[in-house]
């Protein structure tokens, strides 16, 4: 049987659906990741948000009321790089799966021509058989019609 000639092939394209596998699950971490970082600090924020409405109801000085500005602003500008991170994640996260949906397209490709070599390698395989048998029927069907004689 001639053996598929694309099987390096496919077999190096199995290795990088792998890799690429490895790669897309990470890229989905680090974005989980990136989200979770953002809940973390909406809860800062929000925690943030409670303590300050009590200090307002009780009354605050201008300084405080500007330091606490500050660090509103300073949480924004997190909220807003948090965000930042996670679109970004997002988008490598896509990008990688992009990449390896079609790089497992091309292994199912290959998979297939392979079979369809087995399939047919097979076909082949069964019609030599059957020649083979089909001679040794009319040698042996030969030689017992000479011997009657």
């Amino acid at each position: 049987m001639k053996p598929f000639a694309l099987a390096r092939v496919l077999q190096l394209a199995e290795r990088r659906s792998e890799t690429l596998a490895r790669t897309v699950k990470l890229a989905h971490g680090v974005w989980l990741r990136a989200r979770g970082h953002q809940v973390r600090l909406l809860a800062l924020r929000d925690a943030h948000i409670g303590e300050l409405a009590s200090e307002l109801r009780a009354g605050v000085s201008a300084a405080q009321l500007q330091q606490t500005s500050r660090l509103q602003r300073a949480q924004a500008a997190k909220m807003a790089a948090a965000q930042a991170s996670i679109d970004n994640a997002h988008r490598a996260w896509q990008a990688r799966l992009a990449e390896w949906m079609e790089v497992e397209q091309k292994v199912k490709a290959l998979r297939l021509l392979e079979a369809r070599h087995r399939a047919h390698a097979a076909v082949q395989q069964r019609r030599i058989e059957q020649r083979q048998h089909d001679e040794l029927v009319e040698l042996i069907h030969g030689r017992a019609g000479r011997g009657v004689r």
